[in-house]
């Protein structure tokens, strides 16, 4: 067999080759082709959902957000703690807002459901004593949430929950509350990045040692009525204070006034010339 018939002999099986790989590739596509191109599809689909659903949870943290920040009134705040609850730390945020809303107008007596005008603007004792339960609750919430979640990053929201609560008991004269409250703040936050609280809570627990110390206030003196206040001659003429001096007797009526010198001897003890004489 001559070169060129070896050639020709080698490219026939080249071409038989090809066309095998070409049929099984072929085989192949009719076999499994629908369903890979079924998987990509739904690879895509996958994405593209994916793709939505955060843009959709961008928004809604978006919203929650913005409805915190135009909310003032407790109720407001503790619905939107409810509806966007798990939803970065709105929650938190909304419900310490409320328990200080609350808090404060108790500090301040001025109630933040009324005008200042209105006539029961004023705060009552009752509605003072139901405020002070409502702080103290929703800071009780905050504190639980973030003590079950056992996030230290969260700790701001535990101490700022707990100085509440210390305040509020410091309202209602309980001061065995208030420094539980506050030995917790200084305990927690030792070996963190919040140690300036309990450095806080300590001079907050310095101060309520002086509040439960009872201060005596003395009796009120009794006073002793004084004598009249002599001011003392500094012109060297003699004449006495007129604080001291008795006041001039008045002149006769009909009679013509005393003149300035009759006045001065008097003033000296001396007895005046009768009134109208020259």
């Amino acid at each position: 067999m001559s070169q060129i018939d070896r050639r020709l002999k080698n490219v026939q099986q080249a071409d038989l080759s090809e066309s095998r790989v070409n049929d099984d590739f072929v085989l192949w596509l009719k076999t499994w082709g629908q369903n890979l191109l079924l998987v990509v599809l739904v690879i895509v689909a996958l994405g593209m959902a994916w793709h939505w659903w955060q843009q959709r949870k961008e928004r809604e943290r978006d919203d929650a957000w913005a409805e915190l920040d135009g909310a003032t009134l407790p109720a407001a705040l503790e619905e939107i703690a409810a509806r966007h609850a798990g939803k970065d730390s709105v929650a938190l945020f909304a419900e310490l807002e409320a328990a200080d809303t609350y808090l404060l107008a108790v500090i301040t007596g001025k109630r933040f459901d009324r005008e200042a005008s209105a006539v029961d603007a004023a705060m009552t004792p009752e509605l003072r004593a139901e405020w002070l339960k409502e702080a103290d609750r929703l800071y009780a919430k905050v504190a639980d949430r973030v003590t079950k979640a056992g996030s230290t990053g969260e700790y701001g929201f535990l101490f700022s929950a707990l100085f509440g609560r210390a305040a509020v008991a410091e309202d209602l004269g309980d001061l065995k509350s208030a420094e539980a409250h506050l030995r917790t703040i200084e305990d927690r936050s030792k070996g963190t990045d919040f140690a300036a609280a309990g450095e806080v809570a300590a001079k907050r627990l310095a101060s309520l040692s002086a509040l439960a110390t009872p201060v005596k206030l003395p009796s009120k003196p009794v006073v002793a009525p004084s004598a009249p206040l002599a001011i003392p001659d500094l012109t060297g003429s003699g004449i006495p204070s007129l604080l001291s001096a008795p006041a001039p007797a008045p002149a006769p009526a009909g009679s013509s006034p005393a003149s300035a010198e009759d006045v001065v001897k008097q003033l000296q003890g001396g007895s005046p010339a009768p009134a109208g004489t020259p």
